[in-house]
């Protein structure tokens, strides 16, 4: 499935890159703030989708991580007081 969505993914990006990059050959100039250049309208564009899917999957990685090192935290919790429920339920000999 993993694999699936992958592919998915990828054939998307190929497409978006395909269709900006056929329909935009116009000049602009692009100011930022240190400098300012010139680039054809579909590289600005790409370059910004990938630059938008990049830090994208950069937060979502973040918060991927975050959730994962609280549920193994939540896990370790839970067995220890498992153990505690059965060392205070079991009858002592």
């Amino acid at each position: 499935m993993k694999y699936i969505i992958g592919i998915v993914v990828i054939l998307a990006i190929v497409l978006v890159t395909v269709t900006i990059g056929a329909n935009n050959d116009q000049m602009i100039t692009f100011n930022y703030i240190v400098a300012k250049n010139e680039l054809r309208l579909s590289t600005l564009v790409a370059i910004l989708f990938g630059f938008g899917l990049i830090l994208g999957w950069l937060i979502t990685g973040f918060f991927y991580l975050k959730l994962r090192v609280k549920n193994i935290a939540l896990n370790h919790r839970v067995k220890r007081q498992a153990k505690q429920i059965d060392e205070l339920t079991l009858p002592k000999a």
